[in-house]
């Protein structure tokens, strides 16, 4: 009978078939059956701790509470220094240098020697000049005596009084010739390039040295036109060296016309230079304060951009990411000033790059996290992620 039945089955294999998805049925209803049975026997699950379960579920993310700060927005141009005023000190009169009073880095006040140029026959041509002075004032008072009383005249008069004035002309000329055979600084300053040297031949308007006035120091930097409403003269900027060193100035100087290949506005601000510490031509920072702003300060990391490109942060409102945009302020090697927010914020600073805007998230203050990592084992490094404890 066994053989028999042995015999039918083997020669009907879809029997085998359907006997084995009967099978599998059986074993995959079964547990959900069981299971079903449990929970009707198990007491009905709390708010509470539906709550918690939804909560255990959601990825985490770290927020940091942020408080707003009024601080400076500045303006940074980068700019160098520059002499106040400087000349081309020439030779006035002709002549050999016979003397150097002065060389080159010397620092010379205003009407100091600096070179002497020989006099040659110039105090001569002076006590000739003064002497026929005397007589054309004499001829021209005998002649005016006479013409008082009727007894010459006025053409006469005329002729005497332009020699005299001619004569006090030539007289103040050779004076003054001999005093511009002394040269001296027209300014305080420093003396820069020398093109002449000591027994060299001058004509007049031959170069001698080139003088730099570095106290006030200028250094002039270039703004642009959306700044230029913020700017003005007498506002004290701040300055800083290469060298580390900070000093403060005045603005002295804004250009009213924008310069044709840059488009951009020249400023120049004084800063005082006594001892001339500050020399021309280095580099330097200037900030320039433009007005007070509400601001936070934070890590570049916790910045974001939305679908439209928009510069922002992330926040959690009740439970639901939003995206806040905002206006950069400042900038240093360790964070970023934010402006555009209306009191204190708490911003995601961990996980923010791992959910989007609208997505409900688990937000845990830094505060608590860092309380929690002291007292407890540190969670995984996809725990902020993927919502796990």
């Amino acid at each position: 009978m066994f053989t028999r039945i042995i015999t039918f089955i083997t020669l009907r294999p879809y029997l085998i078939a359907l006997a084995i998805v009967l099978s599998l049925l059986v074993w995959m209803i079964l547990p959900a059956y069981t299971t079903a049975e449990d929970t009707k026997n198990q007491p009905p699950i709390s708010n509470q701790a539906r709550t918690e379960k939804q909560k255990a579920t959601l990825p985490k993310v770290q927020t940091t509470h942020f408080k707003t700060k009024e601080i400076t927005k500045y303006l940074t141009l980068y700019g160098k220094s520059e002499a106040n005023s400087g000349a081309i000190i020439r030779a006035e009169v002709a002549g050999k240098i016979i003397r150097m009073n002065s060389r080159k880095g010397d620092y010379v006040v205003r009407n100091k020697s600096i070179v002497n140029i020989e006099q040659s026959e110039l105090p001569e041509k002076l006590k000739q000049a003064k002497a026929s002075l005397v007589e054309r004032e004499l001829t021209y008072k005998a002649v005016k005596s006479l013409n008082d009383k009727g007894l010459q005249g006025r053409v006469r008069l005329a002729e005497e009084n332009s020699l005299f004035l001619s004569a006090q002309t030539d007289l103040a000329q050779l004076q003054l010739s001999l005093k511009r055979t002394n040269v001296v600084a027209p300014f305080n300053g420093i003396l820069q390039q020398q093109f002449s040297d000591l027994g060299d031949y001058l004509q007049v308007g031959d170069p001698i040295f080139s003088l730099e006035n570095v106290d006030p120091i200028v250094i002039r930097g270039d703004a642009t036109e959306h700044h230029m409403a913020d700017l003005k003269l007498g506002k004290t900027v701040t300055a800083t060296l290469l060298s580390g060193e900070v000093i403060e100035g005045k603005i002295s100087f804004i250009a009213a016309m924008a310069d044709s290949n840059s488009s951009t506005f020249r400023v120049e601000v004084e800063f005082p230079n006594p001892k001339q510490k500050v020399l021309s031509g280095i580099s330097a920072k200037l900030a320039i304060p433009l007005y007070q702003v509400e601001a936070i300060y934070v890590s570049p990391s916790a910045l974001a951009l939305d679908e439209q490109g928009n510069l922002g942060v992330k926040l959690v409102q009740d439970g639901l990411v939003i995206f806040e945009s905002i206006t950069l302020v400042e900038t240093d090697n360790d964070g970023v000033w934010l402006s555009g927010f209306t009191g204190d914020v708490d911003i995601i600073t961990l996980g923010q790059g791992f959910v989007k805007v609208g997505d409900r998230v688990e937000a845990v203050d830094q505060a608590e996290f860092e309380q929690d990592n002291i007292t407890s084992k540190p969670p995984p490094d996809n725990a902020f992620l993927s919502g796990q404890e």
